[in-house]
């Protein structure tokens, strides 16, 4: 069960010196409705959903109890539902393990033999992709713990020869670096998953793309998702060698990117994947599309309640390159220790912001990205880095902004203000799609129609709201900024305020 601790320590005061989000996996270890609170207060701002694991009724609890802590809470929680994508593994096995010593051979069948007793035939989820492979071509099992080189290919079937010995079990993951295959990115189960997501579609804020390699890929599910009128935002997970090369046009096309470094490390050489984390990161801040970084960042909390030296160096430095958030996966899933693990990741994210704001001597830091007047409107982007700019000279406790989309509050994270910025969305669908954006606090005030009010009256909302939930003092100097909203005549009623709290 949760700490107690953990779970009374946190506060609005402390949500907005938090900037980094943090991404939590829903599973085994914390689906019940008391430990989804625990991980709230301990940091979580986006609950992940695997859909490569679970029933579409498991994920259906999952996400009304996520909706009874938010509403329990009155914090804006935002939903990943990752799909599963084309990843392929490994038929049963006949005693459900296998020893491959050095230079033993096996096949790589579409259809065995008739005799089911043999030991030295492979099978897998996609029957074609003995028709794929290449002779020379390498294929990996279980991330990497054996690899088999291939050496003929006929009709159905490829002949491999193992270059790295081990032990295969059953269902175990295959990876092919080098290989381009015919498969499509998404597989008719994920295509079944979206029927699930079309039943909530208006509560699911993201939804993941497994094994991208093109932009058509993502051009693929958004039009499968319009088909559906789901108006999630897609994450583009890169995980594949084709996916790097393809990195700036994925951006292009993508709403957001994940850094999914487990298969990425099977896929590409282990040394290489650091170098292409700080590249992604860079390359998604530059194009201002939030950029999430996972997949065994605390993995050593599985089992135990501290992470190593090496993990918590993992996260601040991911922070310090300009990750929008970091993610749990096992550590929350199916963990000893979820809501410890997030509170670690919390602390370490909070400490690594510190040291982002104030500097370290011969450590670079990854600086702000720019908007172009090709992603935003003119006076939008004016307005923005104005209100940034103000904030700093004048030590402003925080940014305000009234949005009825989100665009402008996103535009801020994308400048990384020193100054923390609260989103006042006028429905509950904004405030949850700001949950992955970085040093965004989103407060859902659907009881206050904005798009009627003036300037003056929105400030007065805002510092009334302020004063209400303990977010301020007096003394303290904001910056107000209205975003586009729907009445407005045009672009130009968008407004700049600066206030001192009476």
């Amino acid at each position: 069960m949760p700490s107690s601790s953990i779970a009374s320590s946190d506060s609005q005061s402390s949500l907005l010196g938090s900037r980094t989000k943090i991404v939590a996996t829903v599973g085994p270890a914390c689906r019940d409705r008391d430990t989804l609170k625990a991980l709230v207060s301990a940091g979580v701002n986006v609950f992940r959903l695997n859909f490569s694991h679970g029933t579409h009724e498991d994920h259906s609890r999952a996400l009304e109890a996520i909706d009874a802590v938010e509403a329990e809470l009155g914090r804006p929680l935002g939903v990943l539902q990752d799909l599963g994508g084309p990843k392929i593994r490994l038929g049963a096995l006949p005693s459900d393990e296998l020893d491959c010593p050095v230079n033993a051979r096996f096949a790589l069948v579409a259809v065995p033999s008739e005799s089911a007793t043999e030991p030295r035939e492979l099978t897998c989820t996609y029957p074609d992709l003995a028709d794929d492979l290449r002779p020379g071509e390498t294929i990996l099992f279980a991330d990497g713990a054996v690899a088999m080189v291939v050496e003929t290919v006929t009709p159905g079937r490829a002949e491999l020869r193992v270059t790295l010995p081990g032990k295969l079990r059953s269902r175990q993951g295959i990876n092919l670096p080098g290989t381009e295959l015919k498969i499509e990115s998404l597989t008719p189960k994920d295509i079944a998953d979206l029927e699930w997501t079309a039943r909530y579609k208006d509560r699911i804020q993201f939804v993941g793309l497994s094994f991208v390699r093109s932009a058509a890929d993502i051009d693929r599910l958004r039009g499968e998702l319009e088909r559906r009128d789901i108006h999630a935002a897609i994450v583009a997970k890169i995980e594949k060698p084709q996916a790097v090369r393809n990195l700036k046009t994925i951006i292009g096309a993508t709403d957001a990117v994940m850094v999914a470094r487990g298969d990425l490390g099977v896929e590409m050489e282990t040394a290489q994947v650091p170098a292409i984390q700080k590249r992604i990161i860079a390359e998604c801040n530059r194009a201002s599309v939030p950029v999430i970084t996972a997949t065994q960042m605390l993995t050593s909390m599985e089992s135990s309640n501290r992470p190593t030296r090496a993990e918590a160096t993992d996260v601040f430095n991911a922070v310090l390159d300009g990750t929008d958030a970091v993610m749990l996966s096992g550590e929350s899933a199916i963990g000893r220790y979820p809501v410890e693990a997030v509170a670690t990741m919390r602390r370490i994210c909070d400490e690594a912001e510190a040291t982002r704001a104030q500097g370290i001597d011969g450590v670079e830091i990854a600086g702000r990205a720019r908007f172009g007047v090709t992603i935003l409107p003119t006076i939008t982007t004016a307005l923005v880095e104005a209100a940034v700019l103000v904030a700093q000279r004048i030590d402003a406790a925080m940014i305000l902004v009234a949005t009825a989309s989100g665009v402008t509050a996103r535009a801020l994270s994308r400048l990384r203000p020193t100054s923390p910025v609260l989103a006042l969305a006028t429905t509950p669908a904004v405030a949850r799609s700001l949950t992955l954006s970085w040093g965004v606090v989103p407060v859902t005030l659907a009881d206050t129609p904005l798009v009627t009010k003036t300037e003056e009256a929105d400030l007065q909302f805002a510092l009334d709201h302020l004063k209400r939930e303990g977010l301020a003092r007096s003394g303290q100097k904001i910056v107000l900024i209205r975003g586009y909203l729907p009445n407005d005549a045009d672009l130009a009623d968008q407004s700049l305020l600066i206030r001192e709290i009476p």
